[in-house]
Formats: structure tokens, C-alpha cells, sequence
């Protein structure tokens, strides 16, 4: 699972950005390098004040201006996402790309449209599995995230302490068997 999903491009929204920006901006470069291409839509870009476009290429981030048609659709859209999260939705599904976000509705508007989500922390997870990142430092991370974001409550930072665990000893019994 991890291989397969692990090159694909990663649509990346505001809320999954500003949390890891906030944190570390280096690790957006390690999962453009070690997990696939980051997008990032100028409109998305708009919305992130701590992230410019000059500092997202020194990330090695591909800033992603969308067509008139995807700018339209996304305009058009009526429902519970923002312009900017119905765009990544788009962009996401355009390009046959991973759409990372840590907003509840994105991800759930893109399982309908059977889109590939990824809840934002995920990345560090496979990071983790992939051995490019050490469990501690995952779990500093989001502890750093929890700090500037109510929505990552002690009970997810539970959780992903966890998930780390299990894509540590995964990380392991893969180097165990090279």
C-alpha cells in the first residue's frame, strides 16, 4: 500500500499546509522528496499567510495555477466547502492526485466523489513507515500542531502516537527482512 500511494501527487489544502508550516516547514520538502510531488493551488497558496510563493519553490513545492475551467467549477459550487477546498477537490481529481487536507468536510466530500484523501497527519505516518522520519519527531510534530490547532485534540494525538507505533515496527520488520 505504502509504495503505490507513496509517488502519487499530493494536492495539499490550507488547513493541512498552515498545520505543518506552523510546525516545520522543512517537512513539506521530505514529503515532496520521499512521498510525491506537493501541489499547492495559487488560490490555496492565497489563503496561507505563513507560506510564500518564492519559499514554497525553495520547499521544492509545485505552486499550481488552475485552469479558467477549474477556477469556474470551483466558483459554481454549491455545498458546505469553500471555493478553495471544492478547487483542490478539483485539482485533485484532474490530475488523479492525493488531496491532503485536515478539514473534516474535504475529506469527506472527496471519499464521495471517490477521490483519494489523506487526513493531514498521514504523510507523517508514512514518513515514518518509509523510515524518513523518527517516531519521536512525529509525535513532536503533532504535539507542535495540537498547540495551534483545537481541532487536533489529545484524543488524536493519542491516536497518531499509535499509528506511529505500528509504522515503526512496520519500518522495522521491512529492514529486518532486506
Amino acid at each position: 500500500m505504502v509504495a503505490a500511494e507513496a509517488r502519487s501527487e499530493l494536492v495539499f489544502d490550507a488547513s493541512a499546509l498552515i498545520d505543518i508550516v506552523d510546525s516545520d516547514p522543512r517537512l513539506l520538502s521530505l514529503i515532496a522528496r520521499e512521498l510525491g510531488p506537493v501541489i499547492v493551488p495559487t488560490p490555496v497558496l492565497d489563503e496561507v499567510e505563513t507560506l510564500t510563493e518564492a519559499e514554497c519553490v525553495g520547499l521544492g513545492l509545485v505552486v499550481f495555477e488552475p485552469s479558467i475551467d477549474q477556477l469556474t467549477e470551483s466558483a459554481l459550487w454549491r455545498g458546505r466547502l469553500s471555493e478553495e477546498d471544492h478547487l483542490c477537490l478539483i485539482v485533485a481529481r484532474d490530475r488523479g492526485a492525493i488531496c491532503v487536507t485536515s478539514d473534516g468536510a474535504l475529506y469527506s466530500e472527496c471519499v464521495a466523489e471517490g477521490i483519494t484523501a489523506w487526513r493531514g497527519l498521514r504523510p507523517l505516518i508514512l514518513l515514518v513507515e518509509l523510515g524518513h522520519l523518527e517516531p519521536r519527531a512525529a509525535i513532536v510534530i503533532v504535539r507542535t500542531i495540537r498547540a495551534g490547532n483545537s481541532y487536533v485534540t489529545a484524543s488524536v494525538v493519542r491516536a497518531f502516537a499509535v499509528e506511529i507505533r505500528m509504522a515503526a515496527r512496520r519500518a522495522r520488520s521491512h529492514r529486518c527482512m532486506l
